[in-house]
């Protein structure tokens, strides 16, 4: 099925869910783009719920709940998946920081495509469907953001009632599945009215919530990976994956050769596994031609082994692109061309991956064994015919006595660039997209809901916290302005993370 069937399934479901609450009670349709339903029956269901969980002594629940918050974007680290292990991320708040000034440095230096590079680091992505999002993605975000932010509206509201403070309504409220929500809504006055320990503990409480739903997820994740639920599962298959005996709906849950063995848990540990073997993105190939790869592939309710020769993967230096004018283009060399060797600056070079080419020619010149003016033989295959060019070498723009290809490190292929183990190929196991997406949401709703913006929950600490220590108007003028500057910094890294591109490295890991 394809994204538009997809997309058009998805907006008909809506507009049916739509019509039928629409024929229930019109009152909670707003012009079919909006359902929205709140009463204070629902308010009255969460403080009988609270109240039967009023075991829990008060001080222990604020004291966690203030760790987990803390712990979403104000502690150096936070834990994330990683293949079978977990790794530890860098603070949101310090990437976010980092990254504009980096930005906004490079860019009073002139350096555009820097800047935009440093400020994509922190760009906080919006999830559109069909653009930044495929279609397919939709259900699992669906369930991940209900769960989400129905738990994180209600621990406001359970925090609200320990702490004695009334709640007028709690609802839910839905555009299109994906920008869903929930809401309680205390009553102001009393909060207003409340101690400070008391506010702080409804505004954190909500962000708790949420890292506390992406850290069972890490747990689950960790597990179900254990027990071998992850892996590349193959959606399709091109001419040449076919040849070497993979199928629709294999699913590669390990591979070994060339002295690595590993198990495999997402489609890009598969592929960055496969480049390191044959030298990609930079170096010498771990593997010889006359190695083999054992690929472990699970078909239904068995595994089988798939053994490739390693020449499959070490065929030359795909060409994605070349610095226009430079040697190689001069020579007649164009996009789509596989340098299979050189001939000339001391020796012949055999080439087997975009990071051997690499590595090739730096070597050639690090060591000197060729001049600027001097002539090269780059062997190629050109549409499918292999040919010699004769390459002139230039003077390198950073050195003029050392010689210059014309070439970027970043137009060459490496594995999941080429048809060959594309990974237009591969998606994850529905349980890798189900966990990862929930894991993804639910900190994501935890990393914007703390930061220091009102009327976010970290702007609420923020503007409670400072009126206690500056007055109410001071502190108001002061949160008003650490508010803008957040939101400021926060829209800057997020428009440059969409200039370069980001998302699609993002989600490539939720294929």
């Amino acid at each position: 099925m394809g994204p538009a069937e997809v997309a058009a399934i998805y907006i008909a479901a809506w507009f049916a869910l739509a019509v039928a609450v629409y024929a229930v009670r019109k009152d909670l349709v707003k012009g079919f783009l909006l359902i929205m339903w709140s009463s204070e029956k629902a308010a009255e269901a969460i403080r009988r719920i609270s109240e039967r969980l009023s075991a829990i002594p008060l001080r222990l629940y604020v004291a966690v709940a203030v760790a987990l918050f803390l712990l979403s974007v104000y502690s150096p680290y936070f834990p994330i998946p990683a293949g079978l292990t977990v790794s530890l991320m860098p603070s949101f708040l310090y990437i976010l920081l980092a990254s504009t000034f980096g930005a906004v440095k490079a860019l009073i230096g002139g350096a555009v495509q820097q800047a935009v590079a440093i400020g994509g680091q922190a760009g906080a992505v919006p999830l559109l469907p069909g653009i930044t999002i495929p279609w397919g993605q939709l259900p699992y975000i669906a369930v991940a953001v209900a769960v989400g932010v129905a738990l994180h509206e209600f621990m406001h509201g359970y925090a609200a009632v320990r702490h004695r403070i009334r709640l007028k309504t709690a609802g839910v409220f839905s555009a299109f599945f994906v920008a869903s929500g929930a809401f309680v809504e205390p009553d102001e006055e009393e909060l207003k009215a409340s101690p400070l320990s008391a506010k702080i503990a409804v505004y954190v409480s909500g962000v708790a919530a949420n890292v506390a739903l992406a850290l069972a997820a890490l747990v689950i994740y960790l597990a179900g990976v254990h027990l071998g639920l992850g892996g590349a599962v193959l959606s399709a298959v091109n001419a040449q994956t076919a040849q070497l005996g993979f199928a629709p709906g294999d699913v590669i849950t390990a591979v070994n050769g060339c002295g690595v063995s590993s198990r495999i848990v997402v489609p890009g540990q598969l592929l960055s596994l496969l480049n390191y073997l044959v030298g990609n993105p930079y170096g010498k190939p771990l593997c010889s031609p006359n190695s083999t790869i054992t690929f472990t592939v699970s078909r239904g309710f068995r595994e089988e082994s798939i053994e490739v020769p390693a020449s499959k993967f070490m065929d030359g230096a795909l060409l994605l692109g070349l610095i226009e004018g430079g040697p190689l283009y001069r020579a007649g060399l164009k996009p789509g061309d596989r340098i299979v060797a050189i001939y000339g600056c001391g020796g012949n070079y055999r080439i087997y991956s975009g990071g051997d080419l690499l590595y090739t020619l730096e070597h050639i010149e690090e060591a000197g064994l060729c001049k600027p003016g001097e002539t090269v033989i780059v062997e190629a295959a050109a549409n499918g015919t292999l040919a010699n060019f004769t390459v002139v070498l230039g003077s390198s723009p950073d050195n003029s006595s050392r010689p210059f290809f014309g070439i970027y490190s970043n137009q060459v292929a490496q594995i999941g660039d080429s048809a060959l183990f594309n990974i237009n190929l591969f998606t994850n196991t529905l349980f890798i997209k189900f966990i990862m997406w929930f894991y993804l949401i639910n900190l994501g709703l935890a990393i914007i809901n703390a930061l220091p913006i009102y009327p976010l929950d970290g702007g609420l600490i923020l503007d409670a916290l400072l009126e206690r220590a500056l007055g109410r108007r001071a502190g108001r003028a002061a949160t008003l302005a650490i508010s803008i500057a957040f939101a400021g910094f926060l829209v800057f890294d997020s428009a440059l993370g969409l200039m370069s591109g980001l998302y699609t490295q993002i989600f490539q890991l939720l294929r």
